[in-house]
């Protein structure tokens, strides 16, 4: 073949292949339901987009520890921070809407007890965020303890190890329970569990008890002061007869009690004059109450719940039976909640309007809240940066934009403080960037952090909070 007749050809197929791409559906051709056929783009050929944008080398350089400023922070310091940090951000007609919760961890030692309730979907499941979070601000203001924990193991926790006898059922209000309940007074942690089979409004006492256990022990993994408790609390309800408990530290038994009738919530506390290893709570009875939760805590300091919704969108609190969650919040004595939701609504908003919408069901949640605990801040932690396959690249959801401004739009309107963790990120493709990164920050789903890249997020967004208070207090100097 003569050279000439080699180069028509290659050209011809160049051509070909030019005007494939030039006609071919960039969305694919579909062949069934599990296979599309994909071209190429003229874009996607000689684009170098496909490439990270985000320097995560810059963001892991740019860490820093707010609390190495022992001596204070003046007010260049403070300018030259705020650079560094992804900052809270405020409604624009309320720019102290922190000011309240700021006060009181100033008068930390009078107020006693300072709550924050962390709620969120498998982003801080397992104690993710929310226990670098709660040690960091325990070591600054004082406390001990995780504070509510579920009654049963649901997945594995960073902060302490569970285990249980295996009759427990677990009801939630967010879909991925156990077992269907037939009310909705699922309490502070919007899910309850029982060792006894629930019942409707007829209970009859069977022939014979029953009883379970839980157990509870130091995690190799946590922060110290997270396994460090003098006081067990149980917090329970819906019960028709009276339950034995028992309370069992390092096999020794320190406490034999009853559980007391009655359908609204009650609380059964135990105090100990020394630190407590070990525990194992017993129950035995002809009925189980619904069990909302297990409380670990000292006498005083700061206490940060890690309340994990799985599969959750945050849209769960006005289909939870107020009159209990009031009961709930009220004797918890919450100050502030931080409400971290929106990726689990990610792959499914198709545009802006749905976006709007979302975060509008969203807003109701928040003055939901609000209503019941007047008194206490709200802040919303975004959703992260998060990606899907489209061809050979990882890139982000095309409406994820959307739903961060459009939930930002609503926190702000509801009067509440948000943080952008998108932003934080590096934005677009970020999350891209996350899981290439040496050490790797995210994990292969393109959704979560892995731990370092937790314990990286969960640092950005505790220097913006210390900054914001640190403000406060350098505001509060000026006016005195």
């Amino acid at each position: 073949m003569k050279a000439r007749h080699i180069l028509y050809f290659v050209v011809g197929v160049i051509l070909l292949l030019a005007l494939l791409m030039l006609v071919f559906p960039k969305e694919g051709i579909r062949i069934n339901d599990q296979w599309v056929l994909y071209f190429p783009t003229f874009e996607e050929m000689f684009s170098s987009d496909k490439d990270d944008v985000v320097d995560t080398d810059s963001i892991i350089k740019n860490q820093f520890n707010i609390d190495d400023f022992n001596d204070g922070l003046t007010e260049v310091d403070i300018e030259e921070i705020k650079k560094m940090v992804t900052p809270l951000e405020y409604p624009k007609d309320n720019e102290y809407a922190l000011d309240r919760f700021f006060e009181k961890l100033t008068n930390i030692e009078t107020e006693g007890k300072i709550r924050i309730m962390h709620y969120g979907d498998s982003q801080i499941e397992g104690d993710r965020i929310t226990a670098f979070i709660r040690s960091k601000l325990q070591a600054k203001f004082g406390g001990l303890g995780m504070g509510l924990c579920s009654p049963v193991p649901v997945y594995s926790q960073f902060s302490i190890q569970q285990t249980s006898s295996s009759n427990w059922y677990r009801y939630t209000g967010f879909g991925y329970g156990t077992a269907y309940s037939v009310h909705n007074k699922f309490g502070p942690m919007i899910a309850f569990s029982r060792y006894a089979p629930e019942t409707d409004s007829i209970w009859r006492k069977p022939s014979t008890k029953y009883s379970a256990w839980i157990s509870f022990t130091k995690s190799d993994v946590g922060y110290s002061n997270t396994s460090q408790y003098k006081n067990v609390s149980i917090y329970y309800g819906n019960l028709r007869c009276k339950v034995k408990v028992i309370l069992k530290s390092d096999d020794i038994v320190i406490a034999t009690d009853s559980l007391n009738v009655g359908s609204q919530m009650s609380v059964y506390t135990y105090r100990s004059d020394y630190y407590l290893n070990n525990l194992v709570i017993e129950f035995e009875g002809y009925d189980s109450p619904d069990v909302y939760a297990v409380s670990f805590e000292d006498e005083a300091g700061i206490y940060v719940d890690n309340i994990a919704l799985r599969g959750s969108s945050g849209t769960v609190f006005t289909t939870t039976d107020g009159a209990l969650l009031t009961e709930a919040y009220t004797y918890l004595g919450v100050d502030l909640f931080i409400l971290q939701f929106g990726g689990n609504s990610v792959p499914y908003i198709l545009d802006k309007k749905s976006a709007e919408q979302f975060a509008n069901h969203f807003y109701y949640q928040i003055m939901f809240i609000k209503r019941i605990v007047p008194d206490a801040c709200i802040i919303v932690i975004g959703p992260s940066d998060m990606a899907y396959k489209e061809k050979d690249y990882y890139i982000t959801y095309p409406n994820l934009e959307n739903i961060v401004n459009a939930l930002r739009d609503a926190t702000h309107k509801a009067g509440g403080v948000y943080w952008d963790m998108y932003t934080a990120m590096g934005g677009k493709n970020s999350m891209k960037a996350w899981v290439n990164a040496n050490p790797q920050m995210a994990g292969p789903d393109f959704i979560h952090f892995t731990p370092y890249g937790t314990q990286v997020i969960s640092n950005m967004f505790y220097n913006a909070f210390i900054l914001e208070y640190t403000e406060y207090c350098e505001r509060n100097k000026k006016t005195k």
